[in-house]
């Protein structure tokens, strides 16, 4: 079986193009910082792709699969991380375990794709207006999906160290919402 993979690998290089691409008025920093909430934008699809819309406006959630096209060669090889975002939650580093990045979802990684839900607000010609975008100004995306109850899995665990995070960020949901 190796073999095999290994001639294919060799014979086959996977070759993957844009669909379309991300455009945001927030910077990089912004876009980093708004967490858990995203920002607002829109992803224009390139006009080969128009008739893949098709329908796209009567969902209130889209899939985007998007290529971390600022990512390093270097951070490229990373593959153990901390869930860093959560430091904003007032979460110390210290307190984040060290984990495979396989088990996150940092952009550090060696196929930096992103795998991300924004709420449709309109789909107009090769526009499709979103909110929730946790992507750069520039973005490649490779594909979209529409958003339907498949993709919603009610019967999954997770670590007991991964609970007790979630439940802290909980806490400092509840506190910045109660804050005037």
């Amino acid at each position: 079986m190796r073999h095999v993979v290994e001639s294919w690998m060799q014979s086959k290089p996977i070759m993957i193009r844009p669909i379309g691409y991300v455009h945001t008025s927030y910077s990089d920093i912004e876009v980093s910082q708004s967490w858990p909430r995203g920002v607002s934008g829109y992803i224009e699809i390139l006009p080969e792709y128009l008739d893949g819309l098709r329908g796209l406006e009567d969902f209130s959630h889209v899939i985007i699969l998007a290529w971390l096209h600022k990512v390093t060669e270097e951070n490229r090889h990373v593959l153990k991380v901390r869930y860093r975002r959560l430091t904003r939650a007032g979460i110390n580093l210290e307190e984040l375990p060290e984990v495979g990045v396989f088990t996150s979802d940092s952009p550090h990684r060696p196929n930096p794709l992103a795998v991300t839900i924004a709420r449709v607000r309109e789909v107009k010609g090769n526009i499709i207006q979103v909110d929730g975008l946790d992507l750069y100004d520039g973005t490649p995306v490779l594909d979209l999906r529409a958003y339907t109850p498949s993709y919603s899995i009610k019967d999954f665990t997770i670590p007991p160290w991964y609970q007790r995070l979630l439940e802290k960020v909980d806490r400092w949901r509840g506190q910045r919402s109660s804050s005037p």
